[in-house]
């Protein structure tokens, strides 16, 4: 089931920043008054508390009466509501080399709209960065980005030479990591690896089959996406788990410090578990213009209709994907949280509340999972960067929730607005903006 996943994205205009007015900057200093904070560093609510945002930090938090509120501050009443930090999509994906500028905001902004703050960017194109500078500048409405260079794969580095020059010229030119693809030969990987250490640039995304799960983790390879290899690995295609071997590759991942970005609910869709009838019904997709929805459409069909597929194996390694993941949460491996989306029936932001659900269901508990979007996420960039949790000194990150996600994981979605890097859209305006999306997509 193994293959090399490129995308496909068709420009669409919807509308700019400034539509979004003053809901985008706003002023210098929010006061969150008398929410309920979830903080995400341990299982706890802390009620009737007051938050201060001062420019893109948290400078405060702590009990209502307690904290002054700037006189030039912009109060935002919290009461019975609860406020989490932003979300990251540790596996996300930018509109490739081509597309519009506009469409670049456009799919930013759907991510934001779902209270997505940061994206790990797993593939890049030429002239891209400047996109990650524009979202730190605050140009745009847009998660603060990392960026993954143009992707190392059995075409793109044939040779260790290749593979060198590439690692170096991705170094020089600014990306934040390099994107694993199948088809590297393993001296190919084992030049690129080193290259990589040598000029301090993680590498991250599949695990090439010839050079397989365990070769690539002792390299240094610092995530591994989809959970690719580990059913190779176990040789659990067509079969149950071996449980010895299992506990014996969770150990090594848990060991090695290897961080793994699950995907679950856009695998049961890349593998065909899904039925067609039901991936067309998702109600996001309407903020998906109408020739990407038509070419998800044919892809996954021809793919259910070919010959060779597979569906009890489909559901098998479906099974065996749950049993794995749960079995990497409770031994102690290190998750943190993606979807893949821009991708085929993944909306950006709003696949996130199908992973939330898929990894809920393996037998996680709702702060096991939403920490791995959080909390988690901060602790992966914590040598760059302070977020990831409700306390002083943090990337002001945060999501304002009408119900507590700890009791149910699909009170996510329901927002009263979001702030990134201290600017705050209230849903309102969110919900205006998506509205115009919708309708512009589906003019095309």
């Amino acid at each position: 089931m193994r293959r090399l996943f490129f995308y496909l994205w068709i420009g669409f205009g919807f509308i700019s920043l400034a539509a979004l007015g003053a809901a985008a900057t706003g002023p210098a200093t929010v006061a969150f008054v008398d929410v309920t904070v979830i903080p995400m560093d341990t299982e706890r609510t802390l009620a009737g508390q007051t938050v201060i945002v001062k420019g893109d930090k948290i400078a405060e938090v702590g009990p209502v009466g307690t904290v002054k509120i700037p006189a030039d501050a912009q109060r935002i009443e919290g009461k019975g509501k609860f406020l989490i930090p932003g979300l990251g999509e540790l596996h996300g994906h930018n509109p490739p080399l081509g597309s519009s500028p506009q469409y670049f905001e456009d799919v930013f902004f759907l991510f934001v709209a779902n209270g997505v703050t940061t994206v790990r960017s797993m593939q890049g194109f030429p002239g891209q960065l400047e996109w990650r500078e524009k979202a730190r500048r605050g140009e745009i409405v847009a998660p603060t980005l990392y960026l993954a260079g143009p992707s190392f794969n059995g075409q793109s580095v044939p040779t260790p030479q290749s593979a060198i020059a590439r690692v170096r010229d991705q170094k020089a030119e600014g990306w934040d990591l390099l994107k694993i693809h199948p088809g590297i030969k393993p001296e190919v990987y084992a030049a690129l690896a080193q290259t990589a250490k040598d000029v301090g640039i993680e590498f991250s995304g599949h695990i090439p089959a010839d050079v397989g799960l365990v070769a690539c983790i002792k390299h240094g390879q610092r995530t591994v996406d989809h959970l690719d290899g580990y059913i190779e690995h176990l040789a659990a295609k067509d079969g149950p788990i071996d449980r010895a071997k299992l506990a014996e590759i969770v150990k090594f991942t848990r060991e090695t410090g290897t961080w793994v970005v699950p995907t679950m609910a856009l695998w049961e869709v890349i593998l065909g578990g899904v039925r067609a009838e039901d991936v067309a019904a998702y109600p996001e997709l309407k903020y998906m213009p109408r020739p990407v929805i038509e070419s998800w459409r044919k892809g996954y069909t021809s793919r259910l209709a070919n010959p060779n597929f597979n569906a009890a194996q489909v559901k098998r390694i479906i099974e065996n994907r749950n049993v794995l993941l749960k079995a990497l949460h409770d031994g102690g491996v290190r998750i943190v949280f993606g979807t893949d989306a821009p991708q085929q029936y993944s909306v950006p932001g709003f696949s996130i509340h199908r992973e939330l659900a898929a990894m809920k269901a393996v037998g996680m508990s709702n702060f096991a999972v939403l920490q791995t979007a959080t909390k988690n996420v901060g602790d992966y960039y914590k040598d760059r960067e302070a977020f990831g949790t409700v306390t002083t000194g943090q990337r002001a990150d945060l999501v304002l929730l009408q119900a507590n996600p700890l009791d149910d994981l699909g009170h996510v979605a329901k927002r009263s607005g979001v702030m990134v890097r201290g600017r705050w859209l209230a849903e309102a305006d969110i919900q205006a903006r998506l509205e115009k999306i919708a309708a512009a997509a589906a003019a095309k």
